[in-house]
């Protein structure tokens, strides 16, 4: 007669199989998803506004000759369905898949909030790496691109007065209509942030690089981005 397991013995073989092939599905699970944030170099830039920002974003994208998507273009294509479902289009079933499933990742995470508009936004920055380099302005894009190393994250700042002075000669203001108008986008784009994901704009931690564009020209920035980005391409 064959020797029969003891039936705790064989509920333990049965379990640790089940445990191996849990394991195993988790680490294909996993594959995907490192096969999914497999993109192009890109940059986000958040700004505080009346930072210079006016000459300093052309002269980054001439210099790493990237496409530039500000806010103006990225809402124009979130709020418009057809051109949201033109982006994912471009994608293959395998990768449309992988984009679900990123986005998915995203919200459990808590990265980002499951709201149409910031999901329309993160499938769109996601689509466009997937395709070229690109450089992103505001929006949260360090927050939704933010575990992708294939990225790098700056910042441009300077003192309020500065900035307040530079509005004033940009938009032919008096310095007091200026001053409110700066504390007014600043207040904005910090709701913004707080609002969609749950961050404050000021956390250092969310940028590799911080630049003053008070005491830091735009040939020395672009210089540093240069090298930065080649820094990262190295490491990975």
């Amino acid at each position: 007669m064959a020797n029969v397991l003891p039936e705790v013995q064989a509920d333990k073989m049965i379990q640790d199989k089940i445990s191996q092939w849990e394991n195993a599905r988790e680490q294909r699970k996993t594959a995907q998803k490192e096969a999914a944030i497999r993109v192009h170099p890109f940059l986000t830039v958040t700004r505080d506004f009346g930072c210079g920002e006016e000459n300093l974003i052309p002269a980054i994208e001439k210099t790493l000759d990237w496409k530039v998507y500000g806010r103006n273009l990225l809402d124009h294509i979130a709020e418009r369905d057809y051109l949201s479902r033109g982006f994912i289009e471009t994608l293959d079933e395998h990768h449309k898949n992988l984009l679900d499933q990123w986005i998915t990742f995203l919200i459990r995470a808590g990265a980002i909030l499951p709201n149409d508009y910031i999901v329309r936004l993160s499938k769109m920055m996601r689509v466009i790496v997937s395709h070229e380099s690109a450089i992103f302005v505001g929006r949260g894009a360090n927050y939704i691109l933010g575990e992708k190393s294939e990225g790098l994250f700056i910042k441009l700042t300077a003192p309020f007065d500065y900035r307040v002075q530079n509005i004033a000669r940009l938009k032919n203001l008096p310095e007091k209509e200026a001053q409110t108008r700066v504390r007014s986008i600043d207040v904005e784009r910090r709701e913004f942030v707080q609002q969609y994901f749950k961050r404050d704009k000021e956390e250092p931690s969310d940028f590799d690089i911080i630049f003053n564009t008070k005491t830091v020209s735009a040939d020395a920035i672009c210089g540093l981005l240069v090298e930065l980005l080649k820094a990262r391409s190295g490491s990975r």
